[in-house]
């Protein structure tokens, strides 16, 4: 596995595994984020709608296959956007999970933050068991909770968050 940015070329690929590991997603207004990001001017109104002002997503790459096989990013918001960043669609193909991608794509993510000198890299998942693996590498990653909402799928939104000036990899 190899990471690289999200590009024109793995757009689609990265789309329709955003859509698988959330289904129903096509239909939320985070749904642009990706094409957002590699087409700013386009989705202009959608970045001053979202009051998101940075945003960049990497995929993971399979060196057999040369399939996106996991997904990451990071955006900021503007009412944080000094102090943290927010984790952006984090996911693993599901014959993929197993096999520590997910640690090094958060491993790759977290280390990206911080070489931006943030102070937290933050995200928000669900209390839904299909989050569960996720919360817990967040959890052994580090996060911790720093809040919790309703949504209207019956499942709490929870808000995580890292201090990563306290970072120590664990190899």
């Amino acid at each position: 596995m190899y990471i690289e940015s999200l590009s024109i070329a793995t757009l689609e690929q990265a789309i329709h595994l955003r859509e698988e590991v959330f289904p129903g997603v096509s239909n939320s207004s985070d749904s642009p984020s990706l094409a957002a990001s590699l087409y700013r001017d386009k989705y202009a109104q959608w970045f001053s709608d979202s009051g998101i002002t940075q945003l960049k997503y990497w995929v993971a790459i399979d060196e057999k296959s040369f399939q996106v096989i996991g997904l990451t990013g990071l955006y900021c918001k503007s009412e944080d956007e000094q102090e943290a960043d927010w984790l952006g669609w984090f996911c693993v193909a599901s014959q993929f999970r197993g096999k520590g991608i997910g640690k090094e794509l958060l491993d790759f993510t977290i280390d990206l933050a911080q070489a931006k000198a943030k102070r937290y890299l933050r995200l928000y998942t669900w209390e839904h068991p299909s989050s569960y693996v996720a919360r817990m590498l967040y959890l052994k990653r580090g996060f911790y909770q720093i809040g919790e909402s309703p949504n209207n799928s019956g499942f709490k939104t929870i808000y995580l968050e890292l201090q990563l000036d306290s970072i120590i990899h664990s190899g």
